[in-house]
């Protein structure tokens, strides 16, 4: 895997969702000048010990980055620029919410830097948008889609599934009009409950096995038939169209992660550093706290299988052996391997190791027995 990126976390939103259970507090207030020069101090630090590198994609994460100021965002862009070599076509994304992007937001964050956006919708219901805790409606959502398709070159969007009381018969209407939509690019998430949330607390349920299993098959084909494939579990998209910087953690890639919360995997002197920031916000703009740890070659291939095997394309063997300096059979247990490929959950063969649909729906208890 080529290409180095930076992930720039923003914890502010104006409300906690439900379901969510990344680190990002609801607040109006912040002194956005303080983080700016937060955030450029973090990059400082990091380019001082990455000055091989050549930065090829930049993600805004969250939170809701679209509450940042788009002279913050051009601030952070240009930031980097000076202080990495950055590819002729760094994929620069912004994730954001329909109640904070409004077309003038929208051409301000494409003069900023800005060519993939991605826009949190969720549902094409507004009974479900409220359960799901999010503050527009469909007809906003619709309108900034329509927008961002005209002002940014790369628009991407996300939908929950699998919401309480969602039938197939209602997940396929609702998968069809957001198809119809004609974007390349889209995240599909099934419901998951996270403890700690909201919904945790409350009892709320993700839908039962066979449910679920059915409604990832039914996206799986209405997606691969409307030609935006599966590439990972939860992202499709048009060839070509693929988040060039969420690749960088499935295939094994580096990254730099800065803001409280964030995670990194960087190379620094022939060690495989993975780097986790203070997910403590006070403490993080204090003194940018964060721990560091050196992988071994074993951690790092188990890391590489478990996040490879999430993808369309799995363990590339020519990839895997440049970054690991040995097979992934190396690390698997053999017989394992080979009932899980009669059983229909991998494909084994020249190329590399991929997990067939039916292993993506129990893909974290393959991987907990598969490694040696």
């Amino acid at each position: 895997m080529t290409g180095f990126g930076v992930y720039i976390h923003w914890p502010f939103c104006r409300s906690k969702c439900p379901y969510c259970d990344f680190v990002s507090v609801p607040s109006k207030r912040f002194d956005e000048n303080a983080w700016r020069a937060a955030y450029g101090e973090n990059l400082k630090t990091y380019a001082a010990r990455t000055a091989d590198k050549t930065v090829s994609s930049i993600f805004f994460g969250g939170g809701t980055p679209s509450l940042m100021s788009a002279d913050a965002v051009r601030f952070i862009i240009e930031t980097i620029r000076g202080l990495w070599p950055v590819t002729d076509d760094v994929e620069i994304s912004l994730e954001g919410n329909p109640c904070s992007l409004d077309a003038d937001k929208m051409r301000d964050l494409r003069q900023a830097g800005v060519n993939r956006l991605s826009v949190g919708v969720q549902a094409l219901n507004d009974a479900d948008l409220k359960f799901l805790g999010r503050l527009h409606t469909v007809e906003q959502a619709l309108d900034v889609l329509k927008n961002a398709k005209r002002i940014f070159p790369r628009v991407s969007a996300d939908f929950i599934y699998g919401r309480p009381n969602q039938t197939l018969r209602d997940w396929e209407a609702e998968l069809n009009r957001i198809l119809e939509l004609n974007l390349r690019h889209l995240s599909l998430y099934q419901l998951t409950i996270e403890e700690g949330t909201f919904f945790y607390k409350k009892g709320v349920q993700p839908p039962e096995e066979e449910l679920a299993a059915d409604l990832f098959e039914l996206t799986d084909r209405m997606t691969y038939q409307a030609g935006v494939e599966r590439y990972e579990v939860s992202n499709h998209a048009v060839r070509g169209e693929e988040c060039r910087h969420n690749l960088l953690y499935w295939q094994g890639g580096e990254w730099l992660g800065v803001g409280p919360a964030a995670h990194g995997r960087f190379t620094q002197n022939g060690r495989f550093y993975a780097a986790a920031q203070s997910p403590d916000i006070a403490l993080w703009m204090k003194n940018r706290t964060a721990e560091e740890n050196v992988l071994t070659p074993k951690e790092k291939a188990e890391e590489l299988i478990f996040m490879a095997l999430r993808t369309r394309d799995g363990i590339d063997r020519t990839a895997f052996a440049d970054i690991i300096g040995r097979p992934p059979e190396d690390f698997m247990h053999a017989g394992t391997l080979l009932d899980y490929q009669t059983d229909g959950f991998l494909v084994s063969d020249k190329k590399g190791i991929r997990a067939t649909a039916k292993g993506l729906l129990i893909l974290n208890a393959l991987c907990g027995t598969l490694l040696a």
